[in-house]
């Protein structure tokens, strides 16, 4: 055999009920040693009873199972020696562990191996240190928490040295924090080179993990190969109740559509894919102008607002801070919402220029380089009719530089969410915060998704984002939030200002709006009409990208 295939099998059988239906029906298939394997599909189609025949508690009926090029040997001391090599954590730690404390129970197995006690003792320290168990390995195991178990459960195998971990649907039961956790252990086991064979049906997960991909039905593989090509294959993910992930699924829409290329390479993660999205546009367009003298301007682009007293505390403040830290350059406003110009020009007698309006003025004005800072949430279609009406100026201009929107990187969703975490650092545990989004039918929609994903895979489960006219809805968030069950809800906006929809979407008496939806599911509701642009994380990022549009990176 192949010294790279650590296990195989061989046409494997398995029954439940004496032959009448098999579990497993005719099995067969090869895993690459040091190789980090998912197994996925529906409940019932093998998964865990061909796990269950790998670690020896099972024997099949019929066929061959192979591990390290051997048959496996089911004598007593066969299956000492294959369960020292072969361990399995299972979906319930509560099946698993049985010891009175956590050391008794990680110190069982390898003394059990006949290992030296201070042998035994060495290893198990090592083990405990490793997985950050410390503070409560004396504690009895029924009193520990469903993520501490999980760990316990992972220490009682690694101790061991094993050459595969087979881990059954390892973030079961668990929390996002304590998810997080296990992850980031089952990263530590293969980069130790243990071969990781895992159940899941997350399929983002899988796509973003796993080396190789087998999915099971019917008690044999019903396709194997790299994730690429497993959740490609929409046909058998349909035949075992699987979506494609969520990147492959954004990638081949923005590709159908043009904005990416199919040469690139497949995302396997909406991180990376956020990261193509990020990398379409160009920052600096030279027009016909010859620049004899340099006259520098930044033109700061608001949607706009018609809330006088919000726009002092968001768009007023954030052009006053980027004029404060780029005192060479002179500020100039534009705004991008039509409705709200005429609206401020027929109620207040109040003139805001529009993108255009406001490259002219510059261009009476002597200016020669002008750098254009959004404070657009995303790069959406306000932000791309923004670049065309500059653009539309720029032979009257020796330069024209673009910055990005507030949310554009990897980078600018960490600060962001740092920043929602310091203004409500007083949420408590079992209180939601629901943010209210704008949303879009532009593919740049993706990254609220992307966005109210990271809140969870940074810890914090209890912060969900959803938008007004697109996905994450409404509906999506009513769900998510009666599973959390909290026993407040927050209502805070995702947008630059608290406005229109602040006010009115999100806060009014209006059966429809989203206080009157979490009230009528049965939550207490606070709102906080807060833009994003009063919060000095904020300020901070739309500076950043001022500097990284001037090449000060």
């Amino acid at each position: 055999m192949n010294e790279d295939i650590i296990l195989k099998a061989d046409n494997l059988f398995f029954s439940y009920d004496n032959e009448k239906t098999h579990s497993l029906n005719g099995l067969s298939l090869e895993i690459k040693r040091g190789h980090k394997i998912a197994f996925m599909g529906a409940n019932g189609s093998g998964k865990s009873t061909f796990f269950l025949c790998c670690n020896g508690i099972h024997q099949p009926s019929s066929g061959t199972l192979y591990f390290n090029g051997e048959p496996v040997d089911y004598s007593r001391k066969g299956l000492l020696k294959l369960r020292s090599k072969v361990g399995i954590v299972f979906q319930d730690p509560d099946n698993q562990l049985f010891s009175a404390s956590v050391y008794q129970e990680i110190s069982f197995g390898i003394l059990n191996l006949g290992v030296p006690e201070d042998e035994a003792k060495e290893q198990v320290e090592q083990v405990i240190d490793y997985l950050e168990i410390t503070p409560f390995r004396h504690k009895p195991t029924h009193a520990l928490s469903g993520g501490q178990k999980k760990q316990v459960s992972i220490a009682d195998i690694l101790v061991m040295n094993p050459d595969i971990i087979i881990l059954d649907e390892p973030a079961a039961a668990l929390d996002p924090k304590h998810t997080t956790m296990v992850n980031k252990i089952v990263d530590q086991l293969t980069e130790n080179g243990i071969t990781v064979m895992m159940a899941t049906h997350d399929v983002n997960y899988a796509m973003a993990w796993a080396d190789d991909v087998f999915l099971f039905k019917d008690g044999k593989v019903l396709i194997h190969g790299t994730p690429e090509q497993v959740f490609s294959n929409k046909s058998a993910l349909a035949s075992t109740n699987l979506e494609q992930p969520a990147c492959l699924q954004l990638f081949d829409s923005l590709c159908k559509k043009g904005i990416l290329k199919t040469s690139l390479p497949i995302p396997h993660s909406l991180q990376q894919l956020e990261s193509y999205i990020a990398a379409i546009s160009e920052r600096t367009y030279h027009g016909g102008k010859i620049m004899q003298e340099s006259k520098k301007a930044i033109l700061v682009v608001s949607f706009g607002t018609s809330y006088n007293p919000t726009r002092e505390k968001t768009i007023d403040v954030i052009e006053s801070k980027i004029g404060d830290a780029f005192s060479d350059w002179k500020i100039y406003r534009a705004w991008t919402s039509k409705m709200i110009m005429a609206k401020l020009l027929k109620r207040d007698g109040i003139k805001i220029n529009n993108v255009k309006e406001a490259m002219e003025q510059m261009r009476d004005d002597g200016i020669t380089d002008v750098l254009i800072q959004p404070t657009h949430v995303i790069n959406g279609i306000e932000n791309d009719l923004m670049k065309d009406d500059a653009l539309s100026c720029r032979d009257s201009f020796h330069s024209i530089t673009f910055g990005t929107p507030l949310l554009t990187s990897e980078q600018d969703n960490c600060d962001m969410i740092e920043a929602i975490h310091q203004e409500f650092s007083y949420l408590k545990a079992d209180e939601a915060l629901v943010l209210m989004g704008h949303g879009t039918t532009h593919y740049a929609n993706a990254i609220y998704a992307a966005l109210d994903y990271t809140f969870k895979d940074k810890g914090y489960p209890n912060i969900h984002l959803g938008t007004v006219e697109a996905y994450p809805s409404m509906e999506t968030l009513l769900k998510v939030v009666r599973e959390q069950n909290p026993s407040k809800v927050v209502l805070a906006p995702f947008m630059i200002v608290a406005g229109d929809h602040a006010h009115n979407d999100m806060a009014s008496d209006d059966p429809d709006s989203w206080r009157c939806q979490f009230e009528a599911a049965g939550f207490p509701v606070e709102c906080v009409l807060k833009g994003l642009g009063e919060y000095t994380k904020v300020h901070e990022i739309f500076i950043r990208h001022v500097r990284e549009a001037m090449g000060d990176n």
